[in-house]
């Protein structure tokens, strides 16, 4: 949801798909900062690529569990460590 906000809204202002994407993913890495410096790069990157997915796909569900699978495989590898 907050991508699908995010980069209509980024889209719409910039008048570039491109723009809005890159901004979005930004945004969400931004908003990962208390991660730190390198985990917040990551996640943007990670925030690109859903983004792609949801403008490929024209839905933000197949990005919703992407990112819930990258979530979840992520906590049971701390788990199982």
């Amino acid at each position: 949801m907050f991508r699908g906000y995010l980069q209509g809204q980024f889209t719409a202002w910039t008048g570039s798909a491109y723009a809005g994407l890159v901004l979005q993913a930004l945004v969400f890495g931004l908003a990962h900062g208390y991660q730190g410096a390198r985990l917040m790069t990551v996640i943007a990157v990670f925030g690109c690529l859903f983004g792609l997915l949801a403008q490929w796909r024209q839905s933000l569900r197949p990005g919703m569990i992407a990112h819930f699978l990258q979530d979840a495989s992520a906590v049971l590898l701390t788990l199982h460590r």
